[in-house]
């Protein structure tokens, strides 16, 4: 046997981490789908797919825990759809606990021995694989009551399948159908299809044997019903026969139910999928910027005088087609926010509630925001990190709750938003708030201070952030040995953002991580300052290139003007840089407001957060590709990323807020 390439194994985990992502959607799905039957049927099928798949490549690409958590999981799976097992908030929370290990193993370096937490959810899925086996087969007696060219071509599968349509109230009916050969194939899809709209097509056999010019099928279907329209629709497409299988009840095991079938369950599969490595699609839209470049210029040495209307509009309609290619190409990089919320809410937090014996409810805001793929990966383990945190430490037990007067149930809101170039990600708890008093007795312990009165709020806040500091009293797999919320600093770090923390005793506390887009597309102020430009958010800008008269206000350092009314703090962008400041004798200036209330900027009369901004001049507004400096951002206060100007020169983006900031501290 040839040894494994490094490139296949890449792939292995690649495609390994994307079927587990899809696995826990799917066991969110089926935790509220249980009860109907048809969506219930179909996601127990497609789960067992999942994870045979992730036996099959780990058995000789992977890990070889994640084969024998697979294994153990597949045989409980099968005696789901053999309808041994019941679908149980125990059984789902095994099947997340499963799918939790092989997570866990596709991200660990290979070791010998299972890890015990891994261990241990083995031998809780073989028991109940076990179990099952116990419970031979339930649907047995239905063979008998079907006609017998029907019966022997069922599998127990089909017969479990079969009985529990009859439950759910469907009728069973034989659909005889013939097609010509030279369209049988695409006749036979559109068939079921069309029979799959209202009930479910339980198995397909061959049909009477075939003629010269047609093949012919036999299918075993349930519904409620096969209305006239069907009907119709099917018989257009070939020679179609259907005749209803008359089943006692009794034969079933079971007593029917007048309800009507369920709806078709949607699925999570929409259609085919290629994986593109990011570094293509970002080769892919510097190309695109290029050659914006590249034709303009092109055009501009074949302009005429006479035509400068033309080719000013030619120029406005290139670059708008150009704007809806990059951000085609950029939306191709972002997966939806609620997916990495949803993730980390079911991996870490239903299972650490579980574990701690707490209600907890989840609520996800701005699922629909788009996340770049390289930021969602980055922000994973700080993410999870946050959510446990949330849980340990920041819901009390359900006595707790009920003891200061909440519901025992707490509710953790996890929520995505985007402001200007910067993503925020926000996890919020309704619990007991930031304990200071418990923080300072941990830095106490930990030899931090000797004095733990003397830790300001701030420092308090910021030493949860210390590596290895932890609070907790007692060891557990969740808490306490030493990988704490340093890991969103870290992570924080990385991707140039900051984590930053509010609380309020016995209502809760918010963490935010807030981070610079990795890639987008960015409407921009572009001015100038000493010989280098700089580009500012437009949403941030309330008026450009102020040319009414503005009156010096009456503070002697010439430090606010009056502008419509309001008195302004002015700041002059080439201090702020850390540049020469020149005479201001015809300098512009611009008028712009903090997105956030309290920020950094000194707020007007009217807290607003309006302040004065001199520069040296205004090059006008451009929707701008602006790259993340990622973990370099770090060593430049108040820049946050690069932006691609439409005559290739690089503006830096500008954060006036933390450049304020960063001037005021300094």
């Amino acid at each position: 046997m040839d040894p494994i390439t490094s490139d296949e194994q890449s792939q292995f985990l690649a495609d390994a981490r994307d079927i587990v992502e899809r696995l826990y959607r799917d066991l969110e799905q089926l935790r509220s789908a249980r009860s109907q039957g048809r969506q219930r049927r179909e996601l127990a099928a497609r789960i067992f797919r999942r994870v045979h798949t992730l036996k099959g490549s780990a058995g000789s690409l992977g890990p070889e825990l994640v084969s024998q958590i697979a294994h153990e999981f597949e045989g409980v799976l099968d005696g789901v759809r053999l309808g041994r097992v019941e679908i149980t908030d125990a059984l789902l929370d095994a099947f997340e606990d499963g799918a939790d290990a092989i997570a866990r193993a596709l991200e660990s370096e290979p070791v010998p021995e299972p890890h015990p937490g891994a261990a241990a959810v083995i031998k809780r899925l073989s028991a109940l694989a076990a179990e099952s086996k116990k419970q031979g087969a339930i649907a047995g007696t239905l063979r008998a009551a079907l006609p017998p060219e029907i019966a022997r071509s069922l599998s127990e599968y089909d017969l479990q399948h079969t009985r529990e349509a009859v439950r759910e109230g469907a009728k069973l009916f034989t659909v005889s159908a013939g097609f010509a050969i030279e369209t049988f194939d695409q006749n036979f899809r559109e068939l079921t299809k069309l029979l799959g709209q209202r009930g479910e097509v339980i198995s397909t056999g061959p049909g009477e044997p075939p003629t010269a010019d047609e093949i012919n099928f036999r299918l075993l279907y349930a519904a409620a019903l096969v209305s006239s329209d069907i009907l119709r629709q099917a018989e257009a497409l070939g020679r179609i026969d259907i005749r209803e299988i008359k089943i006692a009840s009794s034969a079933a095991g079971v007593k029917v139910s007048p309800e009507a079938l369920p709806s078709r369950a949607a699925s999570t599969d929409t259609g085919e999928t290629v994986r593109v490595e990011l570094r293509q699609l970002d080769e892919l839209i510097s190309a695109a910027s290029e050659l914006f470049r590249f034709t303009t210029s092109s055009l501009r040495s074949l302009a005429a005088p006479g035509n400068k209307s033309t080719f000013d509009s030619a120029i406005r309609q290139l670059r708008r087609r150009f704007i809806e290619l990059e951000e085609r190409l950029i939306k191709l990089r972002l997966v939806p926010a609620g997916e990495v919320l949803a993730r980390a809410a079911a991996r870490g937090g239903r299972v650490a509630a579980r574990r701690l014996g707490k209600g907890v409810e989840f609520e996800i805001a701005g699922g629909d925001v788009g996340i770049d793929k390289s930021l969602a990966e980055t922000i994973a383990d700080p993410l999870l990190h946050l959510i446990r945190n949330a849980i340990t430490h920041g819901i009390e037990s359900p006595a707790e709750r009920e003891a200061a007067g909440k519901s025992p149930t707490g509710r953790v809101k996890l929520a995505a938003f985007n402001e200007g170039s910067r993503i925020h990600i926000t996890v919020t708890d309704d619990g007991r708030g930031i304990d200071w008093d418990r923080i300072a007795a941990a830095a106490s312990a930990h030899g931090i201070t000797n004095n733990s009165s003397d830790l300001s709020t701030d420092q308090c806040l910021r030493l949860i952030f210390r590596p290895g500091f932890s609070t907790a009293q007692d060891l557990s797999e969740l808490a306490g040995r030493g990988i704490g919320l340093d890991v969103v600093d870290r992570a924080m770090e990385q991707a140039g953002g900051e984590v930053r923390v509010a609380t309020e005793p016995g209502a809760g506390t918010t963490f935010a991580m807030i981070m610079p887009a990795t890639l987008a597309l960015v409407q921009c102020l572009v001015v100038q300052s000493g010989d280098q430009l700089y580009a500012i958010e437009s949403a941030g800008v309330v008026e450009g290139d102020v040319r009414e008269v503005i009156h010096a206000g009456t503070v002697e350092d010439n430090s606010r003007v009056e502008w419509r009314g309001e008195s302004l703090p002015r700041f002059h962008l080439s201090k702020l840089l850390g540049q020469d400041i020149l005479p201001d004798l015809a300098a512009t200036m611009i008028v712009c407001q903090s997105p956030n209330n309290g920020g950094a900027a000194p707020a007007g009369n009217d807290g607003r957060n309006r302040y004065a901004l001199v520069v040296d001049s205004i090059n006008g507004h451009q929707e701008t590709l602006v790259r993340s400096l990622g973990r370099h951002a770090a060593r430049w206060a108040g820049i946050c990323g690069a932006a691609e100007l439409f005559d290739g020169h690089v503006a830096l983006l500008l954060d006036l807020e933390e450049l304020i900031k960063t001037e005021a501290e300094g």
